[in-house]
């Protein structure tokens, strides 16, 4: 890796706080490598450009793959995926009352997002309760 994508990597993972942007698990107890994931994916001309770059989980990155949108459970209409650079979190998910390790999309993007990054995967959702288990903050809520 040069110097320069190096660098880059390093600034993606400060500002994203060694959090994947999408689902929030942090970074530091992984043992899959998170990776730097183009929002706008190169084959669909998305550029390695810092705001156009976001840190994410192996579960999210597997799983958002070269798509842009999917399809919002609630009205069937496809909608753009999530954007970490130009929106806010909170305006898209929150947590679940009925399962607290759960995300549940609160707009046509958010949940075509938590559907389209599976993001209440089996895996991903045992992993905030063993953090949960184990005293370790986890949780972002804004």
């Amino acid at each position: 890796m040069s110097e320069r994508s190096e660098a880059l990597r390093e600034t993606v993972i400060e500002r994203a706080g060694n959090r994947c942007e999408y689902c929030q698990l942090p970074a530091d107890l992984q043992v899959g490598g998170f990776e730097i994931d183009h929002i706008k994916p190169r084959s669909q001309g998305g550029q390695t450009i810092l705001s156009n770059l976001a840190l994410a989980c192996p579960n999210c990155n597997a799983h958002q793959w070269a798509h842009v949108d999917g399809e919002d459970p609630e009205s069937g209409q496809h909608a753009l995926l999530f954007n970490p650079r130009r929106q806010r979190w909170v305006d898209h998910f929150e947590w679940s009352n009925l399962n607290p390790y759960e995300i549940v999309g609160i707009s046509p993007q958010g949940r075509a997002t938590v559907s389209r990054l599976q993001m209440n995967h089996p895996n991903p959702v045992s992993i905030r309760r063993l953090l949960d288990e184990l005293d370790i903050q986890w949780r972002l809520d804004s």
